[in-house]
């Protein structure tokens, strides 16, 4: 079997996946001077282990050896990877999997779900936010890694997975099945608050751009055209994605330049058409904020056309390609039948139409090939970019971080003994407020009851102790005030954005 012109062309769109576009390397005469004793001292060291090592040994392992040596001598960013973790890499970076669509974390020692993708099998399952799973083909997942129980439950597209679910606000445990497909991760969260769009950004892979556009109709729909872009903690991913995004809200003209050290590899200009401005922004980033990310938070900052809130970003402008490498003997034989020397597998497919077999690619390194710079020529490399208003990093209150508290869904009704993520949720807003409340863990008990009962007092409504969906509002219009006030970087933001 091939290795897929469907995973070659993938990468294409990649960031850091920017193929060059230079001449073939083609050597017809000895040109290389001292690096021929180089690589005769190398083929030595080989002849020597295969005379001398008493063990077992691979002439294949003995090369991903010595390019993973030589590409993690570089910078911090260029690696090398053997086929099995390319597979994974690029599987991320193009954010499609098969398996059900579901997020999860550990809460409370459940594995918990805590997003479930839109026309997922999930979502068609009838898996909602809250849903506990303890069991996953009959087997219990207690005390199970969270990458183990994910692993668990991917598979192939059109094979059933039978899940244990304990579902949100109920404790009794339903068996369903789910079947497998091919599942976009959406790494896109928004949600209107007030006269305010909120959109984060987890990480520009392949699908951020459909799902950024989608909220952003959604935001048209309802008239919003204040937005806050929530980049912090985003590590970047790919170039177009970032690039399409920024051009949603960067005026007319340059976004990005992108730059190449080698002279076969035209610089690349990324430029925005939009005529006029459409929305008030404010953008949150943070030392975390890396990479592509940092090419909108540039653009947005050159071309005044929001206003960059938090700290200092992470300061990483470098620009990396993919690049799948041929064995020393697809090497060989290649050189054989087509008269040139090359190693890197795109040439073949680029110059000569060739696509290698999966046995002829011995591994890809991601390797450092240029660096892009902002709108007005800045470089940010191991610099970043100050914000234009600097606001310190919110902080953990009574032990909650208010970035990780959710808005109630009031789907359900919980009472004394339910149990779910409303119920979480519901505590920590309760905490924050200054009641009485043990740590949060999913469960409505007592203490958690009298919370609720003294709230609703408090508030005028009818103090009985069940989170009806009244006193989730009251609670969901506090959570919005306790993360302006908590949260002194969204504060900020919705405060420029109503002036």
């Amino acid at each position: 079997m091939r290795y897929g012109l469907k995973k070659i062309f993938i990468v294409f769109i990649l960031i850091f996946v920017l193929i060059s576009s230079g001449t073939a390397a083609v050597a017809t005469e000895n040109t290389l001077g001292p690096k021929d004793e180089t690589v005769e001292f190398l083929k030595g060291v080989i002849d020597m282990l295969e005379d001398r090592y008493n063990g077992e040994i691979s002439v294949e392992e003995l090369v991903k050896g010595a390019l993973r040596g030589m590409f993690d001598t570089l910078d911090d960013y260029t690696v090398f990877y053997d086929p099995e973790e390319a597979e994974t890499f690029l599987s991320d970076m193009q954010g499609n999997y098969e398996g059900i669509g579901v997020m999860m974390s550990i809460r409370d020692e459940y594995i918990t779900i805590v997003k479930v993708f839109p026309n997922s099998p999930a979502q068609r399952a009838g898996l909602d936010v809250g849903d506990r799973i303890v069991a996953v083909e009959g087997q219990s997942v207690s005390g199970m890694a969270l990458d183990a129980v994910a692993a668990k439950i991917k598979g192939e597209a059109g094979t059933i997975v039978k899940l244990g679910i304990i579902k949100n606000g109920e404790s009794e445990v339903t068996f369903v099945d789910v079947e497998r497909a091919s599942v976009k991760y959406n790494p896109v969260n928004y949600e209107i608050r007030g006269d305010i769009g909120y959109i984060q950004l987890d990480v520009f892979n392949s699908n951020t751009y459909e799902f950024v556009a989608q909220a952003l109709d959604y935001m048209d729909q309802n008239n919003i055209t204040k937005i806050i872009l929530d980049l912090r903690g985003n590590p970047g991913g790919t170039v177009d994605q970032a690039v399409e995004v920024a051009r949603r809200f960067v005026p007319e003209g340059v976004i990005t330049k992108l730059a190449f050290k080698s002279e076969g590899t035209p610089d690349i200009i990324y430029s925005s058409e939009l005529k006029e401005l459409k929305y008030k922004l404010a953008v949150l980033v943070n030392g975390m904020t890396a990479s592509a990310s940092e090419i909108i938070a540039g653009a947005v900052q050159d071309t005044n056309s929001g206003v960059i809130i938090g700290t200092r970003t992470f300061g990483k402008s470098k620009v990396q390609n993919i690049i799948p490498i041929l064995t020393p003997s697809a090497f060989k034989k290649y050189e054989q039948q087509l008269g040139v020397k090359l190693v890197d597998a795109y040439d073949l497919l680029r110059y000569y139409g060739v696509v290698p077999f999966d046995s002829e690619i011995v591994g890809w390194t991601k390797m450092t090939t240029g660096e892009y710079l902002t709108p007005n020529g800045r470089v940010i490399d191991g610099v970043g970019i100050e914000p234009d208003i600097f606001v310190e990093d919110p902080i953990a209150v009574l032990g909650i971080n208010i970035q990780t508290v959710q808005f109630l869904q009031k789907k359900i009704k919980p009472g004394l003994g339910s149990e779910g993520i409303d119920v979480l949720n519901a505590e920590k807003i309760l905490k924050l407020s200054g009641y009485k409340i043990d740590e949060p863990d999913m469960v409505l008990d007592q203490k958690t009851f009298e919370a609720i009962m003294e709230y609703q007092a408090k508030n005028g409504l009818y103090p009985y102790g069940v989170l009806d969906f009244t006193t989730q509002q009251y609670l969901n219009e506090d959570l919005a005030e306790l993360i302006c006030n908590i949260d002194r970087q969204y504060g900020k933001a919705v405060e420029i954005l109503g002036q």
